[in-house]
């Protein structure tokens, strides 16, 4: 899936997300062989890392948090959309267990 691709059916949701979570949800992605929860799941676990990475921050990480919330939450959603029994491979995506 291309980053534009992901960029794209981002944009379709509806509710749209919110204008200022739109670039750090999008700032990391890369075109990739990931299927679109997967790639949504790499998204949101490496915003996650550079959150966790940064203990001692505060209000300057807030975005970041929400966008990485958002990215984990749409893998789950296009995930249900595709296949709701691969809901276990993207907790386990987001987790970091890739299988």
């Amino acid at each position: 899936m291309t980053r534009a691709d992901v960029i794209t059916w981002i944009a379709a949701r509806r509710p749209p997300a919110p204008p200022t979570l739109v670039e750090p949800m999008t700032r990391g992605l890369v075109d990739s062989r990931a299927s679109l929860p997967e790639h949504l799941a790499s998204a949101g676990h490496a915003l996650l890392e550079r959150v966790l990475g940064h203990p001692a921050g505060g209000r300057e990480l807030a975005l970041d948090l929400l966008a990485a919330d958002a990215l984990v939450t749409y893998a789950f959603e296009a995930q249900a959309e595709i296949d709701a029994g691969g809901l276990v491979h993207v907790a386990e995506h987001v987790a970091g267990r890739r299988a």
